[in-house]
């Protein structure tokens, strides 16, 4: 049994993070070919916002100003706002006719913003973004020039933090920034993406179905697309830039959300996949999600069948010491971190950890019945 363990850990842990990204390069070597060119989409940017005075003026001169060719209006929806949020946008509003505020009272979650929004909307296409990311050069016409493309009915952009260095900004990637968007562009090849990425995606108005409270929207929107049909696109050339999260706490707080609601939908979606024969969005959902957010317990199960066979067998030994030099490495991200050292090499196995730490406390969350409906800027829950 203990042998079981460890060899169905470490085959699910090595599928997951390596066998998953060889599967995907060799199916998409095909690509679909690209979808021409067609006049620009009316285009609606719906911005939820809760308490965002610091950086919601920003955000409308970026959007109103970013000279995209087509028609576009943004919608600012309001979600019980108690600053001056609402206040600047008003003020704005008087010079800027392309721009609406939607008040939200009382306050009812992200999600009832977004319907509120899409329900405002005129546009072909909506655009759903944060508050505090910024748009790069170029981003809206890159993001829905694939929809000239009638199959498409989505297309993800991707965020990036940015920080301030020597008066210019600087972009941090990093490994699992560079890993996520291998995924991606694979998927996309394919017709899916297992999740857009909220700073950042469009999707025809026509196929915008009202969000439950608890949906993780950038989530649920790939899905209810391949159900419809349509498929899903990448574009990593759009993108926004916006200030990093402040430690791993915060970082932590965001993923276990993002994570908590992740598992919930699954659970609701899948068996209706299944039942639907959507075979492959069923692949990319469980190996690119489920898989990632219940790695934990893969982790655990690896570590404690390691202990138990380290005398068996010399390939348990080894098993054993590579994983207590990766813990090792990840505390010692952590320790850098929090001394405002930084540095590649420790950051990848501490994020790792600190994503699959969160995969189990979202878990824990589902099982407590837990939602995450509203949110506080910064990706906390409030």
């Amino acid at each position: 049994m203990t042998e079981a363990a460890f060899w169905t850990a470490a085959v699910a842990l090595v599928y997951a993070y390596l066998g998953y990204p060889a599967l995907l390069a060799l199916a998409a070597r095909k690509r679909s070919r690209p979808a021409g060119e067609a006049p620009p989409p009316s285009v609606s940017v719906i911005v939820a916002a809760y308490n965002e005075q610091a950086c919601i003026e920003a955000k409308v001169r970026n959007v109103l100003e970013h000279g995209y060719a087509g028609p576009l209006e943004l919608i600012v929806v309001s979600d019980g706002s108690t600053d001056a949020t609402e206040a600047i946008v008003d003020e704005a509003r008087a010079a800027q006719p392309r721009l609406s505020l939607v008040p939200q009272r009382p306050r009812q979650g992200k999600n009832a913003a977004l319907n509120a929004g899409a329900r405002a909307a005129r546009g072909e296409v909506l655009v759903f973004t944060d508050a505090n990311a910024m748009l790069a050069p170029g981003a809206l016409a890159r993001l829905t020039a694939p929809f000239a493309d009638a199959r498409v009915g989505l297309v993800s952009g991707q965020g990036f933090y940015a920080e301030a260095h020597a008066g210019a900004t600087r972009v941090l990637t990093n490994a699992y920034v560079r890993y996520e968007q291998f995924l991606k562009e694979r998927e996309a090849a394919l017709g899916f993406v297992a999740a857009a990425d909220g700073a950042l995606y469009a999707l025809r108005r026509a196929l915008y179905a009202e969000l439950a409270p608890h949906e993780v929207h950038d989530l649920m929107h790939p899905i209810q697309v391949a159900r419809a049909g349509g498929r899903s696109a990448f574009e990593p050339q759009a993108f926004t830039l916006e200030p990093p999260s402040v430690g791993g706490g915060s970082e932590f707080r965001r993923q276990l959300r993002i994570a908590a609601q992740g598992l919930r939908l699954l659970a609701q979606e899948l068996p209706g996949l299944v039942r639907a024969g959507r075979l492959r969005v069923l692949w990319f959902l469980v190996s690119h999600r489920l898989l990632r957010w219940t790695s934990a317990a893969f982790l655990a199960a690896l570590l404690v069948s390691s202990l138990r066979l380290a005398d068996a067998h010399p390939l348990y030994r080894a098993a054993l010491a590579g994983q207590v030099a990766f813990y090792a490495t990840a505390l010692a991200g952590a320790a850098a971190e929090r001394l405002r050292i930084k540095t590649r090499l420790l950051a990848v196995p501490y994020y790792f950890c600190l994503v699959s730490a969160a995969g189990a406390g979202a878990f824990v969350q589902v099982a407590r019945r837990r939602t995450f409906a509203t949110w506080l800027p910064g990706g906390g829950r409030a």
